[in-house]
């Protein structure tokens, strides 16, 4: 094997590896501009994860707002249930003002209710002058949620109020007892009822912010991926230079041994 046989060898190893490294190139290069969507700095990717679990936690807290009030109310709702029956039956009683015991328990049992019900230790359905906002509020990057505080306490002293201030063997008296009672029932349904819209509204955001979580990271995992192809190829460059840097020293040794054989 001449000088001229071992040149001629080196110039087809340049231009192979110059063709495939130029094929690697192009196609980091068509892949880079199709992955243009997923170059996310690690600074981007953390921003976003944080404000994304913050939203989610945010949501958490109020939907876990919406389902204790909404028990709570449901519970309640049976109270004022209890105490309609009994004036309903009241026709039993020779005073009809002996009642009154008997409803002023059922409400004892609808304020506890009202005063137990909390949220990291905020009152949920009672309100009073030092309250500093009247709403509840869900803020996230995407928008704000609010709901009016509710007072269910001050239901239980208006119904008070109508049983014991007034005399319950006048049908007048009774018959406007048993209509306090029944739109007091309607104004808790009424807030259970926008509980729930907000409830609705709260875990449609959750569904879509989770969603976002998911995408944000398997974009992440993509461009991962992606890095790790570039820096594979990088290594095949590498490796095709210096294999022929390789053959050439192994063939200028061949050469050198058939000089030294040739001079002997």
């Amino acid at each position: 094997m001449d000088v001229n046989s071992i040149n001629n060898n080196i110039n087809t190893l340049n231009n192979s590896s110059s063709l495939q490294l130029d094929r690697v190139g192009q196609s980091n290069q068509i892949e880079k501009k199709d992955n243009s969507e997923l170059n996310l700095t690690i600074n981007e990717y953390n921003k976003q994860r944080d404000e994304l679990s913050i939203d989610v936690q945010s949501l958490n807290d109020g939907l876990a707002i919406t389902k204790i009030s909404q028990n709570a109310i449901d519970k309640q709702k049976e109270f004022l249930n209890n105490i309609q029956d009994k004036l309903s039956n009241v026709e039993n009683y020779q005073d009809k003002n002996d009642i009154k015991a008997e409803v002023n328990q059922e409400l004892r049992n609808f304020n506890q209710i009202a005063y137990e019900t909390k949220f990291k230790n905020q009152n949920l359905l009672v309100t009073n002058e030092f309250d500093e906002n009247p709403t509840f509020e869900v803020n996230t990057s995407k928008g704000n949620f609010t709901i009016e505080k509710a007072n269910t306490a001050q239901i239980a002293n208006d119904i008070f109020e109508s049983v014991n201030n007034y005399d319950l063997n006048k049908s007048e008296n009774l018959n406007a007892s048993v209509t306090k009672i029944q739109s007091s029932y309607n104004q808790l349904q009424n807030t259970y009822e926008q509980f729930t819209e907000l409830g609705n509204a709260l875990e449609t955001s959750a569904k879509e912010t989770i969603s976002e979580q998911r995408e944000l990271y398997n974009n992440n995992v993509a461009n991962k991926l992606r890095d790790f192809g570039k820096e594979s190829s990088d290594f095949s460059k590498t490796n095709v230079s210096s294999n022929a840097g390789y053959l050439a020293a192994s063939q200028s040794n061949i050469v050198q041994d058939q000089t030294v054989r040739l001079l002997s």
